[in-house]
């Protein structure tokens, strides 16, 4: 869980995002969201019980303002390309070491609903070495 919640504080850390990202699911107008995606698997195990693991992860916006999400997801992938040049998602709690962050596409609809809201989405891949808990 801590991965989420520094991905979640990275993205808040952009100035100009209009609306603050939260961990979840996408429920309300005007909500920017991160959560997991299936798909992650364990890439390699040591006999100490660490983990390098893929893990899969998306962004998601949902507004009627369809320009601001756009723009919003844009302002986003910038900053994960800047976070993987940088390396600066760091565990709090020693759960995990980035090792790679990076784009598996660029930002796009996905769906406009009855309401007009759109929901817009950036999908991640992250690799990261797991600690175990007896370290």
């Amino acid at each position: 869980m801590d991965l989420l919640e520094r991905l979640a504080e990275k993205v808040n850390e952009i100035k100009e995002l209009p609306i603050q990202c939260k961990i979840g699911f996408l429920t309300q107008k005007d909500s920017l969201c991160v959560y997991s995606l299936p798909g992650g698997r364990t890439i390699e195990q040591d006999w100490a019980g660490n983990k390098e693991r893929e893990g899969l992860y998306e962004i998601g916006i949902r507004t009627n303002q369809q320009e601001l999400a756009d723009q919003t997801l844009w302002l986003i992938a910038n900053h994960i390309d800047a976070i993987q040049s940088t390396h600066s998602l760091v565990s709090k709690d020693k759960s995990f070491l980035l090792e790679t962050i990076e784009l598996t596409g660029t930002p796009f609809v996905s769906e406009q609903d009855i309401e007009g809201c759109s929901t817009y989405l950036l999908n991640i891949k992250i690799t990261y070495l797991q600690r175990s808990e007896n370290q």
